[in-house]
């Protein structure tokens, strides 16, 4: 066993499964994006007032870049792994489509107006709700980190076989945070500002915890495996 309950290969396809082994300079660049990340919301919070349902929005931003992402990278990579991840993608987006659809329909038929008419007004709504709480920023970047760590996961599939793992280790902590943080803290936080620095507080430390994790476990497994150069010595 590696550590608590986790064994030695549990821990080496997680680590697999994350995209392999950070370097100290890839460390260094995880940590200066999570700074980066955690920077511009505090930034909303201060000056554009955003509330903890804003905060939920980076995390959002992300899945639908990976939705996207899954079908786009399976038609230029053939491989039968992550079919399945794929198929499950483009049935979430054809559900997202007609969610908007028939709530485009629902409420231009409320307000009388023509459907081209009302999907305009509330996307415009959306966007408003979006820049004027000054979240558009931790949108771009949180898109812009899964798509840049993306190739990675997929070279990782065709080094390493499957499965996909397309999320990563922090995903299910921060998907935790965000129950415990909009069900929860209510409970204990008084204002909508003290609420959105609690939960801002709480993201900010899943997100570490995974990434040190991650790093924890590669040093466990260095330590057991010895030096590179013992490593290919027959």
């Amino acid at each position: 066993m590696l550590v608590n309950k986790l064994s030695v290969e549990d821990a080496r396809h997680l680590l697999r499964s994350e995209g392999g082994e950070l370097s100290s300079w890839q460390f260094a660049v995880e940590l200066i994006s999570l700074a980066a990340l955690t920077a511009l919301t505090a930034r909303a919070i201060w000056i554009g007032g955003a509330t903890a349902w804003h905060l939920v929005l980076p995390m959002a931003a992300q899945y639908l870049t990976l939705l996207v992402a899954l079908p786009v990278a399976h038609a230029f990579v053939r491989h039968r792994a992550p079919r399945r991840e794929t198929l499950q993608s483009l049935r979430v987006l054809a559900g997202l489509a007609g969610g908007v659809i028939v709530a485009t329909v629902v409420r231009g038929r409320m307000f009388e107006t023509p459907w081209q008419t009302q999907i305009a007004s509330d996307a415009t709504a959306v966007w408003r709700w979006i820049a004027d709480a000054e979240m558009q920023w931790p949108l771009l970047l949180a898109a812009i980190g899964i798509t840049i760590g993306f190739p990675n996961r997929v070279r990782n599939l065709l080094e390493h076989g499957p499965p996909f793992v397309g999320a990563s280790l922090g995903c299910a902590m921060r998907l935790l945070v965000l129950v415990v943080g909009l069900f929860l803290l209510p409970m204990v936080s008084g204002s909508a500002t003290r609420l959105a620095w609690s939960l801002w507080g709480l993201l900010l430390l899943a997100d570490l915890l995974a990434l040190l994790m991650r790093w924890d476990i590669q040093r466990r497994l260095r330590k057991i495996d010895g030096p590179p150069d013992e490593q290919t010595t027959p």
